[in-house]
């Protein structure tokens, strides 16, 4: 945002740049970081790659994201924040279905699963346990919306994980398909442990 001056030596109203600069920077960076790492993997991927993917200077990305893992994860974190639904309407069990289905959407998709296998095959690397660590923090702090206050912290933690782990097996273990009597089946098994935990409550 800019202010000018005129010939009467009044200033201009600034200028609004609708989204700014930095949103316009952040959103080329996580774009083209989650591009590269669903085509090449995260081994080959590079913060100087991000960069002139992205149109920008390296050291913008340095300044925001030091290491490849933090950059990652915030890429992460922004697309899964956009693309899970996580939005409580009062009907528990639908909304959990609705959350698990835009999970296993996401986790089915080409950059979900280059996400989910970046952190499998970095999982000795200090750094990308810290991001993981911190990914899986914000998610569930999120999707815990869902649940708090009427159950206690431990409970929403202990249904979330009962609602998405079957996607993640499904998805990279059994290799098994999802499908809407899938989806109804899991969330239909979460909301009857959240119903006991709301009559423990």
């Amino acid at each position: 945002m800019t202010t000018k001056t005129t010939t009467t030596g009044r200033p201009k109203p600034a200028i609004q740049r609708p989204g700014g600069r930095s949103a316009r920077v952040r959103r080329a960076v996580f774009d083209a970081t989650l591009e590269l790492l669903t085509a090449d993997g995260y081994p080959a991927l590079s913060i100087e790659a991000v960069a002139t993917a992205a149109g920008v200077n390296k050291t913008t990305i340095y300044r925001n994201w030091p290491t490849k893992a933090r950059l990652v994860q915030a890429a992460a974190q922004d697309r899964s924040a956009s693309v899970i639904e996580i939005k409580p309407t009062g009907d528990l069990e639908q909304d959990l279905r609705r959350t698990l289905a835009s999970v296993a959407d996401y986790v089915a998709s080409p950059i979900g699963r280059a996400l989910v296998i970046a952190t499998v095959s970095a999982s000795d690397d200090p750094e990308v346990r810290e991001a993981q660590a911190q990914f899986w923090k914000t998610r569930f702090e999120a999707a815990r919306t869902l649940l708090m206050p009427a159950v206690s912290e431990a409970a929403a933690d202990e249904i979330i994980e009962h609602l998405i782990a079957p996607v993640f097996l499904r998805s990279f273990v059994t290799g098994a398909p999802f499908d809407k009597a899938f989806i109804a089946r899991v969330a239909n098994s979460a909301h009857s442990i959240a119903r006991v935990a709301l009559d423990n409550h």
